[in-house]
């Protein structure tokens, strides 16, 4: 078969096998983290975080115009991108190793022309079903679309070096320059493939020897600043200093070059300015970014539509200085302390934990880890038995060992995409997420490798059939290994990583997001803390029109005078009194130890409605001041030049104060439960009712809940889809965010059951139970899972002679007893305790294990039973006896039935006739009896 047939046929089954697979797994809506961002921002020609994405968001446009009943909403629409971006990528990848495999193998016939096919075909699959490449290729980020970018100019470079003195040749090179500019445009990544790309120039323009080679190398370093800070930063700067006229000048002056270039017949001279010219025609499309925002949209960050600001937006100024002093970035850093030094620091968490341990996720496995793990999750060796790794490896030596020059190409793509980030970044420890998106492009340089480690296995294995003789089945030989490698590398990958990939089904972010919205009253302000609870509302408003009216306060960047002055002019508005010269100004003031904020409580109206309904709901007179008085401690400490700590509140607790102090209780305000309690501002806490999923600031201190609103919010109007469903896979953060809706339920069941509303907590028990059943989002603390386990069986009300083992553990009729004990249902408090009882006393050896799993779950402290021996068990059994039996007696008393109190004492007077309690306590019965 012809080597364009071949190449035709492969990839096509590369593109469609990947393409399948991420429109199969692809989120059916908005995720979390920054998609809900991209995809408003896509939607409305909007302005997103420093330093934009502008060619991504002009893509994002128009993919929104696709049809609806492919799609069915927007966010399915911008998702799409990095569906088929990453097809293309996996496609790229697949043609970069068959032109490199070709360059060291050049025999085509027979057996051997398949042989580049099958190793870039396997080398693209493995990428293609990788951790971080599946992870980015089926949400709407812009990592996908970058690494499309990257891999397409590698190619194109390579096509250039492939058609090496052919005529118009150079068109190769011109293309790669418009994409650099473009992909500029989506991420600034993509500047540092271009190391590699002046490699592949260099050696096949040179002979290398090592002073051309070091040139080659201060070329390429050189060629890479020009872009960045080169392009990104100083074209802008020119602007900003000189005017579009001087913009203009900048540009003419090239042309005139590049006149002169072709007039004198320059042509390296005349491509190189052709080339500069083409990024600066794909990086123009940060105007739009400087457009856009002068149209003042809603979501407009950091207002770039002047030349300052907009230059300021392109450096990042938002997030502060960038520095690489590793010894100051590990004292700035939380766990830093936990280092020995600044090499500590540097190999231990910066390499291995920030990128070495990222690579193991995608080449050697993820570890499977519980939901209760609070660690930074592992690699696993063995997952993928280490295969993908091996053939990596030998890929690289196989390389290096017979193509130098092509293999220095892919490792400087390797590095400069991987450990360079990680050099650069100079990452504080802990950071807010994984990061393993940002290093995709050097896991898309070892996938190559792994192509080309393929290749070689295969090429040696056709030679091995050849050597003995005609009679050797060489196609069928090195088509059975070609396959073995297919189901041990790709296939094991896709098995073991579909799951963990699967998005189908999953629309936590969208609902999570709307029950936030739909908790909060009209023309309402929440508070919320970071991207998970801010960027997929901005979405739903946005995008789907869900609640436009009430305004989001970011609290991150309430810090910050751009936003505050958006915050306060832009519709739906929040209440601020500062002036615009005040925002200007605003920073951070002293405030000194456990001083407390005072502010009147006014409208009477409101004071009046709140206390009305306080007094229906809880049953209580409201004691409402009339100022509001809460303590407040510094957010921040420094140590003055004299020794002093002096004491600060941060720029985001002066504004919620502000809003606190202007607003006067005309519009509500709210935090979202994600918010800290630091960011709940300590004291005022103490005036936060949960109304759902936010926290509602009330006039009443103490008023825990509104059982009405809640109810309505919880069982009416929350959104719960695919929570009951097994099949829908949820991450460990996902699963923790979702704690949340139990913390909801468990409130208000609370509630009902102090106030004996037996009806409404059997309702609402029932609700969390079936809308999202632990079968399918476990939870995160076992005694909290104890607790709602005994309200379940509370809810059940089963009768006395149900309640044995194995129908219900010994921590969940603990847990029902308590909590029944503890909310007056003396009842079904006694029946539990007896229940726990008859099991604790037979102390049957069917027994002992739940009994011992009793013990140490009591006394949360595993450790201490680990090496008991047969009388410390038994001693504690005895303890954890005689500790039930007085809960029981609490509860018998509490009943008023003396008759049945005392034969409860008589019977355990007679197990343990000795016990002083027990005389004391029916001596003490007796004399009380009339």
């Amino acid at each position: 078969m012809e080597q364009k047939q071949l190449t035709r046929i492969f990839g096509t089954l590369t593109f469609a096998i990947s393409m399948v697979a991420y429109w199969m797994t692809m989120a059916p809506t908005v995720s979390f983290w920054d998609c809900g961002e991209f995809i408003a921002c896509a939607y409305k020609m909007a302005i997103p975080h420093p330093p934009g994405a502008p060619i991504y968001l002009l893509i994002g446009r128009i993919f929104t115009f696709l049809p609806d009943f492919l799609f069915g909403n927007v966010a399915a629409k911008v998702n799409f991108i990095s569906v088929l971006a990453s097809a293309f990528t996996v496609l790229f990848l697949y043609l970069i190793v068959v032109q490199l495999v070709k360059e060291m193998i050049r025999d085509t016939e027979g057996v051997m022309g398949w042989v580049p096919h099958l190793g870039g075909f396997v080398g693209a699959m493995a990428l293609a079903f990788s951790h971080s490449f599946w992870f980015n290729a089926v949400e709407a980020e812009v990592y996908a679309l970058s690494m499309f970018f990257t891999s397409f100019m590698v190619w194109l470079v390579l096509k250039w070096a492939d058609h090496q003195g052919e005529n118009a040749n150079s068109r190769w090179i011109l293309a790669a320059a418009y994409v650099m500019g473009l992909a500029m445009g989506v991420h600034i990544l993509n500047v540092l493939v271009l190391p590699a790309l002046v490699l592949v120039v260099y050696f096949k323009r040179f002979e290398p020897d090592l002073k051309s080679f070091a040139i080659m190398g201060a070329i390429g370093l050189g060629l890479t600043a020009l872009l960045y800070p080169g392009v990104v930063i100083y074209i802008p700067a020119i602007a900003k200093n000189l005017g579009f006229v001087g913009l203009i000048a900048m540009i003419l002056a090239l042309m005139a070059l590049l006149y002169f270039f072709v007039d004198k017949k320059m042509g390296t001279g005349a491509i190189f300015v052709l080339s500069m010219l083409l990024i600066i025609v794909g990086y123009s499309a940060y105007l739009m970014i400087l457009i856009r925002s002068g149209l003042d949209p809603n979501i407009d960050e950091n207002n770039p539509e002047t030349m300052t600001e907009f230059v300021s937006y392109i450096n990042r100024e938002q997030y502060g200085d960038h520095h690489l002093d590793r010894e100051k970035r590990r004292m700035e850093s939380p766990n830093g302390r936990a280092y020995q030094g600044k090499w500590d620091f540097f190999w231990d968490y910066q390499i291995q934990e920030m990128y070495v341990r990222y690579f193991m996720w995608n080449f050697a496995g993820i570890k499977d880890v519980d939901i209760t793990f609070r660690d930074r999750v592992p690699a696993d060796p063995f997952k993928f038995w280490m295969i993908p790794l091996l053939l990596g490896f030998f890929g690289a030596y196989m390389h290096f060992q017979r193509d130098w020059k092509n293999a220095l190409m892919v490792f400087a793509l390797f590095f400069m995409t991987g450990l360079a980030i990680v050099l650069y970044l100079n990452q504080p420890d802990p950071q807010p997420r994984e990061r393993d998106y940002s290093y995709v492009g050097s896991f898309f340089a070892f996938a190559i490798w792994i192509g080309i480690g393929a290749a070689g296995v295969l090429e040696a294995v056709a030679g091995y059939a050849k050597r003995l003789g005609s009679g050797a089945p060489e196609k069928a030989l090195t088509f059975s290994v070609a396959l073995l490698m297919l189901v041990l590398v790709p296939m094991r990958m896709f098995s073991e990583n579909y799951h963990l990939h699967n998005r189908k089904g999953n629309y936590v972010a969208r609902d999570y997001s709307y029950n936030m919205l739909v908790s909060a009253g009209k023309n309402g302000v929440i508070f919320t803390n970071g991207d998970n609870d801010t960027f997929p509302l901005w979405y739903l408003q946005e995008v789907e029109n869900v609640r436009p009216d009430v305004r989001v306060a970011n609290l991150s960047l309430l810090n910050t005078s751009w936003y505050i002055q958006q915050l306060k002019d832009m519709k739906p508005t929040a209440p601020i009194s500062l002036s615009d010269e005040q925002i200007d100004k605003i920073s951070l003031i002293p405030w000194p130890n456990n001083k407390n904020f005072e502010l009147p409580v006014v409208p009477e109206d409101v004071v009046r409605a709140e206390a009305q309904r306080f007094e229906v709901t809880m049953g209580e007179e409201a004691n409402v001041p009339e100022r509001m008085s809460f303590n407040l401690r510094p957010k921040y400490t420094y140590r003055s030049p004299d020794g002093r700590t002096i004491g600060m509140l941060r720029v985001q607790d002066l504004m919620i104060l502000n809003i606190l102090s202007t607003n006067r209780f005309k519009q509500p305000l709210y935090f979202a439960v994600t918010a800290s309690d630091e960011n709940r501002l300590d004291g005022l806490r103490e005036f936060q009712r949960m109304d759902g999923l936010l926290f509602k600031v009330t006039t009443i201190k103490g008023w825990d809940i509104d059982p009405d609103t809640l109810y309505d919010n919880l069982m009416n109007k929350f959104r719960y889809t695919n929570l009951d469903n097994p099949s829908v896979y949820y991450n460990a953060n996902t699963i923790g965010l979702l704690q949340n809706y139990r913390s909801g339920f468990f409130r208000l069941a609370s509630y009902y059951l102090e106030n004996d509303q037996m009806d409404r907590f059997r309702e609402v028990i029932a609700k969390i139970n079936t809308v999202m059943p632990k079968e399918v989002i476990p939870y995160t603390n076992r005694q909290f899972e104890d607790v709602m386990d005994g309200l379940q069986i509370m809810a059940d009300n089963p009768p006395a002679d149900s309640l044995k083992l194995p129908k219900y553990s010994l921590r969940s009729l603990q847990g029902m007893a308590e909590i029944a004990a503890t909310y007056n249902q003396n009842g079904i408090a006694e029946t539990g305790f007896r229940a726990l009882l008859g099991v604790l006393e037979e102390n049957s050896p069917n027994d002992a294990g739940r009994i011992q799993q009793l013990v140490r779950d009591i006394f949360r402290r595993s450790s201490q039973f680990n090496n008991a021996t047969d009388a410390q068990w038994e001693q504690a059994r005895l303890n954890l006896v005689n500790s039930l039996r007085r809960s029981l007696l609490g509860v018998l008393e509490k009943q008023g039935d003396a008759a049945k109190t005392q034969a409860f004492l008589m019977e355990w007077q007679m197990k343990e006739p000795n016990d002083a309690f027990v005389k004391s306590r029916i001596n003490q019965l007796q004399k009380d009896r009339p």
